[in-house]
């Protein structure tokens, strides 16, 4: 077993074309999931929902990984793990329940614990 993290628990890791069939089973009429963009060493995941009446739309982005299979690497199916490196699109922190379907009550309050700079609500002036 390969410790991924430093918290010593085991984190899901998926493929993205095994990640896309398991974001159109979580999703509903409410809230729609989508993978939005591949990177080399990322994947960014769209959710589209309703809020005070207003359609609205955040990210989450998470790390992945090559699989190691050379016809993957063609297609951008890369290994993910469902751990999120940052979120945007979103007003205020409490948005990000909108992604518990995703990634669990347990990871999202990890992130909190993680990043307590991220929960600071931070406006312009001028």
């Amino acid at each position: 077993m390969q410790t991924l993290t430093a918290r010593q628990q085991p984190v899901t890791v998926m493929t993205v074309s095994t990640l896309r069939a398991h974001l159109e089973r979580i999703s509903s009429p409410a809230c729609k999931y989508t993978v939005d963009k591949v990177q080399r060493d990322r994947v960014s995941i769209r959710s589209d929902y309703v809020l005070d009446g207003r359609k609205k739309h955040s990210h989450v982005l998470l790390p992945g990984y090559p699989t190691g299979y050379p016809d993957d690497a063609t297609c951008n199916n890369l290994n993910v793990v469902l751990e999120p490196l940052d979120f945007t699109g979103m007003e205020t922190p409490a948005e990000r329940v909108m992604f518990a379907p995703l990634l669990g009550v347990e990871m999202l309050a990890h992130y909190e614990k993680m990043h307590p700079q991220a929960s600071l609500s931070v406006s312009r002036c001028c």
